[in-house]
């Protein structure tokens, strides 16, 4: 039978693996010098994940052991020697349920000599099979393209009995390389949009009040349908973020009648169009612009956890207070009543994202908590006790929280951006309250500050928040640097120990290079950062693959230098006769065309979330700034 488990707990019993080579006694031998009796029987009428399930084991059991063991149905002759894959016609899988795995957990046992590998019915088995691969003979896929497979021509397995349930129901780590399809396989990942091997399971994402009533439509005719404040209705347009299109301005009037039904009916032609998807967003438009009509603001009063403006948030450069939920949860429950069978998604974001009083979500209703408010120098729970006292006070209402938690600084993707040590803390918390969903905002765009090491780190902790993280970045750095890895990790060290939450500092993801002048990027640091790159790629000189990765590395401390000398010295630069440039100091145009370059030789897509791509930067770096 299985060994038991709760929700949200990952046990791992009786694990004694034994691997070739060792002297103690083995239960049951794969390989044996290069060659194996054993057979991967599928069921007769195997699902897609069985089969890819079973040819993946065939694929890696290959490689590492040059054993080609033959796949076959449950039809043929019963042998000792099997690996059972999926719900086989075996009695050694007919006692094993599927029902305590849920949707995606596995289970990896033996019996007697037989071993089995049993998953849920989404991708339990594929990811049952990655797992042991991993656990049990040591492979691990750090990136799409870098891997680990130990070559070994005899293999040995002690007794196995291990099951896991996913910690997070979705786990999402959005970094360009993440979206490989064997790396989601491995690393059980989904995607929002459907990217890699993951099936849409959104319908729609986040900010969605204009495509469920749209301004462009109905502000003309119907102004009441949008958000009154300042004395008027406001259904206009403004620039959106991309500087290349345009959103609305405002928000929905919520208790407008009208509204709830338009929302409705929308949003029942796109379920129509997809009735695939699971989840559907609801939720406010990317700004902080919300209705006061006198219905709303009754709403908002009556669930209102504190009075108005006695807690003050603050991003995108404005402050706000914090609101609450009450019109907007009433609303959104109101839709969920409608659509029982999908979860109706919402966003607790800027000015909804405290928790209600007397108000809970219904149990359909997911609740999107954004935590894009808080410092980076420090975990969430104690850098940021405002969020710490919101998350706990949803999990107080609701399990159905997905918390949309963020890992890189926006306006500057590759500046060195030193929030490593947070991330265990920070997805330990969200596991002990209540959260059962994460996203993990990372550089969608191609390069940028430490991708590859920060996404193997999220990919980790989404799946098991307790792992020896600190182990799993040196394996890391081991694997992508080679014999650099000890100076990268110096880097990373000396960068961390000057990031401290000093007094009223705070590592914001909206920050700049030109902040941190005091913090980790004094002069003598820089120093000592390029002093450690000069030994790293000294070290990897002979080895190409590994040079770039070092010289990649070593691109945040040169975007840094260029942005901070732009800060400070571009006055004292000579302007040149046309008047629209500056002309550069030696060793500043060297080290931007350098940076320029090897961004170019490495796919750097953009400097900045929506905009800014290396050419750009070098086009513009010596423009007059808007200060002279």
């Amino acid at each position: 039978m299985y060994a038991k488990v709760t929700h949200f707990t990952i046990i791992y019993l009786l694990v004694a693996v034994y691997t070739g080579g060792m002297s103690l006694a083995q239960d049951l031998g794969l390989v044996e010098k290069g060659k194996s009796e054993y057979q991967i029987v599928l069921p007769e009428d195997a699902a897609v994940q069985e089969i890819q399930a079973a040819k993946v084991l065939q694929d890696y059991l290959h490689r590492i052991s040059d054993a080609t063991i033959p796949v076959h149905h449950d039809d043929g002759s019963i042998s000792e020697l099997e690996i059972l894959i999926g719900k086989v016609n075996r009695p050694e899988v007919d006692g094993l349920s599927l029902e305590e795995l849920g949707r995606e957990g596995y289970y990896i046992g033996t019996r007697g000599r037989k071993l089995i590998i049993l998953g849920g019915p989404e991708k339990g088995v594929i990811y049952g099979v990655y797992a042991f691969l991993e656990n049990y003979l040591g492979c691990k896929k750090f990136t799409s393209e870098v891997d680990h497979i130990p070559r070994q021509s005899t293999i040995h397995l002690g007794q196995i009995d291990e099951m896991e349930i996913p910690v997070f129901s979705y786990r999402e780590v959005f970094y360009n390389d993440v979206y490989d399809p064997e790396f989601m396989d491995w690393h059980r990942l989904h995607s929002f949009s459907g990217k890699g091997s993951s099936p849409i399971a959104w319908g729609y994402w986040v900010h969605t009040f204009h495509q469920l009533l749209n301004p462009e439509e109905y502000g003309e005719s119907h102004p009441e349908y949008f958000s009154y404040y300042d004395g008027k209705r406001h259904a206009g347009l403004v620039p959106s973020w991309d500087g290349k299109s345009v959103q609305p301005e405002a928000q929905l009037c919520l208790t407008n009648p009208d509204v709830l039904e338009i929302v409705c009916e929308n949003l029942q032609k796109a379920i129509d169009e997809n009735p695939e998807a699971k989840y559907w967003s609801v939720s406010q438009n990317d700004n902080v612009n919300y209705c006061r009509c006198e219905h709303c603001a009754a709403l908002d009063a009556q669930h209102a956890a504190f009075a108005p403006e006695e807690k003050m948030y603050k991003t995108h450069g404005s402050e706000y207070p914090a609101l609450g939920m009450g019109s907007m949860l009433t609303f959104v429950n109101k839709v969920a009543e409608r659509f029982p069978d999908k979860i109706i998604s919402t966003l607790a974001y800027q000015y909804t994202r405290v928790p209600p009083k007397e108000l809970v979500p219904a149990d359909n209703v997911n609740i999107m908590l954004c935590s894009i408010e808080s410092t980076r120098n420090e975990p969430l729970e104690s850098g940021d006790p405002a969020f710490s006292e919101d998350l706990k006070g949803w999990g107080k209402l609701t399990d159905n929280i997905l918390v949309w938690d963020y890992n890189i600084q926006f306006s500057n993707l590759i500046s060195p951006f030193p929030n490593l040590r947070t991330l265990q803390p920070n997805i330990r918390f969200l596991k002990e309250n209540r959260v059962s969903a994460v996203f993990a905002q990372g550089n969608i765009q191609s390069g940028g500050e430490f991708a590859a090491l920060r996404a193997y780190l999220l990919t980790k902790l989404v799946n098991d928040p307790e792992v020896d993280l600190e182990k799993e970045m040196t394996d890391f750095l081991l694997a992508y640097y080679g014999q650099a890895a000890g100076h990268i990790k110096a880097y990373i060290n000396l960068l961390h120990d000057h990031n401290k939450g000093f007094t009223g500092r705070k590592l914001s993801i909206f920050g700049s290079p030109e902040e941190e002048q005091d913090s980790f990027l004094t002069p003598d640091l820089i120093q000592a950062y390029n002093g450690i790159f000069e030994k790293a790629e000294w070290s990897v000189r002979n080895y190409p693959d590994q040079l770039e990765r070092v010289r990649s590395a070593r691109l945040p401390v040169s975007y840094a230098m260029l942005e901070i000398e732009k800060e400070n010295e571009a006055e004292q630069w000579e302007m040149l006769d046309s008047g629209a440039k500056r002309k550069l100091p030696k060793e500043i145009s060297e080290l931007l065309y350098d940076f320029i370059y090897h961004c170019f030789r490495t796919d750097v897509s953009r400097l900045s979330e929506w905009h800014t791509p290396p050419k750009e930067y070098l086009e513009k770096y010596s423009m007059v700034s808007s200060k002279d």
